[in-house]
């Protein structure tokens, strides 16, 4: 590489700098255009010339028509969102009315199906019916008839579908209860919260709200809470964990309230938003993982309480400063139903199975002078029923699901259980009216979901002025 040295200059061709510096010559054809344009502009518009805009001007003799139309398809539109609303409250109340007819409290058995474990004998004292159980043992048969029975292989999508209905009426306004009650082991966590490939009740339904709700006119929203009952108290299973807290300090942060209207509610419980269907299932399992449990003969991890998850529902109509419309939506895990001595629990596990049979059976006091329309329900027998109070009474819907075993040496918890359920099997069903009552009511619905207009798709035409 050659580098020149100092004393040496370089000489750059400053002749040809020059030259490309020097004016260029104007471009005649440029400047002939140049004035044709400022002539055009200048001179007065020809008779024929026309000017073209990017804006849709309407003629005045036409804008009239434009308005009249606009007002009309507005009063159209408001007019079906009158008849929508109007066939929406003939839907809730033809809903209520059958779901009523049917029976506010309502019982469904589910047959759990043989486990491997199980000690499979040729005898099986379970047999069952769409509505019926029949148990033979020792010479004795009892039966019982439920409004729906489940036999072994039901799936989750067969439950649910039944469980359904009552859904829509937590989003119509009501309170509404389901539980599920039975011996341990018997599947009533299986049935209420499911597997990740067979999902329960409880993730099938938040799903099913949040579905129903994108397709309602109202505007609904969601909360979520969770708690236990354990040993007599309460704890909140949502709480922000704290390194030394024990169950009797949770549950001095947690009282029962029920004001004059005899709604109830939970000072102290935590309630969050949930927006959408991952953020609640997300919840839940934060719920679920600080339930207690602990081991028996019957099951290794046997739910030592009650677990409770309510999702509150509001709805706000039209009207953005009137008083949202709220309902809740009860699912419960009870605790097993068995007998002590056939849990082999002791010491403190022997306390807490203690516990929940003093609460079921305060549960169950409460059913039955509710099916039998007493002047005086029990509600204060337990901290179960307390909580639940104002989703079991008037104008409420109660589901609850039975599981029973269909092994012969759980014959003896398996009457205990459908014996339970058979008290809380409400008389009004609908085998008490004749065909004809039922037909019109179902035929009243059928009518009125045909009718029911959809105005989600209509829009107005944009015009520009």
């Amino acid at each position: 590489m050659f580098i020149p040295s100092e004393m040496e200059q370089i000489s750059l061709p400053l002749d040809n700098v020059k030259e490309k510096l020097e004016p260029m010559e104007p471009n005649q054809d440029y400047i002939d255009a140049f004035q044709l344009e400022s002539e055009l502009m200048d001179s007065p518009s020809l008779p024929n010339s026309t000017i073209y805009t990017d804006v849709n001007v309407v003629p005045e003799h036409e804008k009239g028509q434009l308005g009249h139309s606009i007002l009309n398809l507005e009063g159209e539109i408001a007019g079906l969102k009158q008849k929508e609303r109007l066939l929406d409250k003939k839907r809730r109340e033809a809903l209520n009315k059958i779901l009523d007819i049917k029976g506010s409290i309502r019982v469904f058995c589910r047959v759990r199906p043989f486990l491997l474990s199980d000690r499979r004998r040729i005898h099986e004292p379970i047999s069952i019916g769409l509505e019926k159980v029949v148990v033979k043992s020792v010479g004795i048969r009892k039966e019982y008839r439920y409004d729906k029975v489940f036999h072994q292989a039901a799936t989750q999508e067969d439950v649910f579908v039944e469980v359904e209905p009552i859904l829509r009426s937590a989003l119509d306004g009501h309170n509404v209860c389901i539980l599920a009650y039975g011996q341990t082991g018997t599947g009533k966590t299986f049935t209420m919260d499911g597997t990740n490939n067979q999902a329960g009740i409880i993730p099938r339904a938040i799903e099913e709200l949040f579905r129903q709700a994108s397709l309602d006119n109202s505007s609904i929203t969601f909360s979520m809470s969770m708690l236990e009952v354990y040993m007599g108290n309460l704890r909140d299973l949502l709480a922000p964990k704290v390194a030394s807290r024990t169950h009797e300090v949770a549950a001095k942060c947690l009282n029962i309230q029920t004001d004059p209207k005899g709604m109830v509610e939970v000072e102290g419980l935590t309630q969050v938003q949930i927006p959408d269907t991952a953020k609640a299932k997300w919840w839940y399992a934060k719920g679920r993982r600080a339930r207690s449990t602990s081991w028996t003969n019957v099951n290794e991890t046997s739910s030592r309480s009650h677990c409770l998850m309510r999702i509150t529902i509001s709805r706000h109509g039209d009207d953005s400063k009137a008083k949202a419309q709220v309902s809740k939506l009860w699912m419960v895990d009870l605790g097993g139903s068995e007998r002590l001595l056939k849990t082999g629990a002791t010491g403190q596990t022997l306390d807490e199975g203690r516990a929940i049979n003093l609460s079921l059976s305060a549960l169950g006091d409460v059913i039955a002078a509710l099916r039998r329309k007493r002047g005086h329900v029990p509600y204060r027998n337990s901290k179960l029923t307390q909580i639940l109070k104002d989703s079991l009474g008037h104008s409420s819907k109660v589901l609850m699901l039975v599981h029973i075993s269909p092994c012969e040496e759980d014959v003896g918890e398996t009457i205990c259980s459908l014996s339970f359920a058979n008290r809380a099997r409400a008389i009004e069903t609908y085998r008490d009216l004749t065909e004809v009552q039922l037909c019109k009511v179902l035929s009243q619905l059928s009518v009125i979901l045909s009718q029911k207009v959809h105005i989600h798709h209509l829009h107005l035409p944009l015009v520009r002025t």
